[in-house]
């Protein structure tokens, strides 16, 4: 017979007629909820351009390796709808609200870039999604990946 216990967020503890096996879980708490956005500078050949991207801030620190979900809400949402919207043929309204209607154009564009499809925004979806790049100058915008 064999008996599961769970650990304190550690990981899984299996004990077993032979012995102990310790399994650990990722560090998925080093992600933390965005809050904010940071701009992303790009040079084509013909222009340069920016995008803001989704980032989480404290204080003088901002990084981009951050997540969102349904209820998120702020500047960092409403860039990654403007994203979807331009990058991936949404018509969402970019109001900064992490609705259903958010949600679910975030899961067609996971499907489609072939990662793991779960409406939530996380580092594997800010490195696989394309992203809105306007033109610093006059020019036509462009999608690219970061």
């Amino acid at each position: 017979m064999t008996r599961v216990k769970t650990g304190l967020a550690a990981g899984v503890l299996v004990l077993t007629g032979a012995g102990t096996t310790v399994v650990t879980a990722t560090p998925a708490a080093a992600v933390s909820w965005c809050n904010s956005t940071n701009i992303s500078s790009k040079s084509f050949i013909e222009w340069r351009g920016e995008a803001r991207i989704p980032a989480y801030r404290s204080g003088s620190t901002t990084t981009r390796n951050c997540q969102m979900s349904k209820g998120s809400t702020g500047s960092h949402v409403k860039a990654l709808q403007t994203s979807l919207n331009e990058c991936y043929g949404e018509n969402l309204d970019p109001d900064g609200i992490f609705g259903d209607a958010t949600r679910q154009a975030l899961v067609r564009a996971q499907r489609e870039e072939d990662i793991g499809v779960d409406g939530i925004y996380g580092p594997e979806t800010r490195d696989a999604l394309g992203w809105y790049y306007r033109p610093v100058t006059p020019g036509s915008d462009e999608c690219s990946r970061l």
